[in-house]
């Protein structure tokens, strides 16, 4: 696989595999779901991405929650850099979504996708006009499985597979949303 295609499957590794595995329980036993965990390492940063699982977003005050639950296990771990920053954030409205997971709880969600090449003959035929050539698609998700997922465009259900695409997020029709 090419430098830029999408691996739902890939695995964590080194340093951000063990930081992913001290993190995890502690944000779950406070409550919340770990999203997603990047580790850069070059500005020796975590960024944990969590979530409320009744709203499926964080407030300020959660991310300081699980931060504060952080402090002793960080201090406690003789692997972790000395001067590791930990971030803990909001996934967002506009999250990214980079395995199955992200998929499967965002079925019914609208989605942003960036495909890479062009889509195959069998992917368009009988397709409207407009989606031929096109490399960005916004439409609903409705289904994803661990090779494909399908999202509706134009009424259109369009199947892609992850190796095709660049990358994906959510992206909510928040003029529909009531105050």
């Amino acid at each position: 696989m090419g430098p830029g295609n999408m691996d739902i499957n890939q695995e964590r590794s080194g340093l951000e595999k063990k930081f992913y595995h001290l993190c995890d329980p502690v944000v779950q036993e406070a409550g919340y779901r770990l999203y997603d965990l990047e580790y850069v390492s070059t500005q020796k940063l975590v960024r944990l991405y969590i979530q409320d699982p009744r709203t499926g977003s964080a407030l300020i005050e959660d991310c300081v929650k699980v931060d504060n639950a952080l402090t002793e296990p960080f201090e406690k771990e003789t692997w972790i850099p000395e001067d590791v920053v930990l971030e803990v954030s909001s996934p967002g409205v506009y999250r990214h979504m980079a395995n199955l997971e992200h998929f499967k709880m965002s079925i019914g969600e609208y989605v942003a996708v960036v495909v890479m090449g062009q889509l195959t003959d069998d992917q368009i035929a009988n397709a409207p006009k407009g989606i031929k050539g096109e490399k960005k698609f916004r439409g609903k998700l409705i289904e994803a499985t661990a090779e494909t997922f399908s999202i509706e465009v134009k009424s259109f259900p369009l199947v892609l597979s992850y190796k095709q695409v660049k990358k994906v997020n959510l992206d909510p029709d928040l003029k529909s949303v009531k105050e």
